[in-house]
């Protein structure tokens, strides 16, 4: 089976999911794969081919119904991509997804970054991202521990990723990052997002992220 076949057989299995489960709220196939799947493969477009040959580790934080993870995992087998969900169901939904389509460089853990961060995975990924963890300040905090020295942080934004960013200036340096790069991307011709890339280049205090809820409820 071909990755786009693969993908194809992802999208008609959260499609058919009950709607208990909460993965998705696209109404069809087509739309839940430009929204979502060619979102994520748009991100991974962003980084160069040497590194799609490259054994990375990789985390995917909050990722839900399993995007941009599970995806990037199924386009680059050479990725060895750690899903995080807090929601117990959801994870279950992706695992056996991959369990019964013999998707082995995929792990999925069931959890909240904010305890997470505070274990062995803590600064141990080559590449993190982020999607849809709300305002930057939150999802920086959530996600910016995980990341390598070296290592770079995605997060793919809307149209108001400017005063996002500006507003959360002291977010990024209290974290240990530097803003990298920032690269826009289209997945339909009116549905334009930006990817803002941050590097790792200081260790994140131990204080962050903060306690369970904290950095949703009282953003820094």
């Amino acid at each position: 089976m071909t990755s786009k076949e693969l993908l194809e057989k992802y999208v008609r299995a959260v499609m058919s999911a009950p709607h208990s489960l909460g993965l998705t709220a696209a109404r069809d196939e087509a739309e839940f794969w430009q929204r979502h799947v060619l979102d994520a493969l748009k991100l991974i477009e962003l980084f160069p081919p040497s590194l799609h040959q490259k054994a990375m580790s990789v985390m995917d934080v909050g990722s839900g119904n399993g995007i941009p993870g599970l995806p990037a995992a199924i386009a680059v087998p050479s990725w060895n991509v750690v899903l995080m969900v807090s929601n117990s169901k959801k994870c279950g939904f992706i695992d056996m997804f991959c369990k019964f389509n013999d998707i082995k460089n995929v792990h999925v853990f069931a959890g909240r970054a904010e305890a997470f961060a505070h274990t062995e995975h803590r600064e141990s990924y080559d590449l993190v991202f982020t999607r849809a963890l709300g305002k930057l300040p939150t999802a920086l905090e959530l996600s910016a521990a995980f990341v390598k020295l070296g290592g770079t942080l995605v997060v793919p934004h809307g149209t108001s990723w400017e005063k996002e960013l500006h507003k959360a200036q002291k977010v990024v340096k209290a974290m240990g990052l530097h803003m990298k790069d920032r690269v826009p991307y289209s997945v339909a011709p009116a549905i334009h997002f930006t990817a803002l890339l941050f590097e790792k280049i200081a260790g994140t205090p131990e204080k962050y992220p903060r306690a369970v809820g904290i950095p949703a409820k009282r953003p820094l």
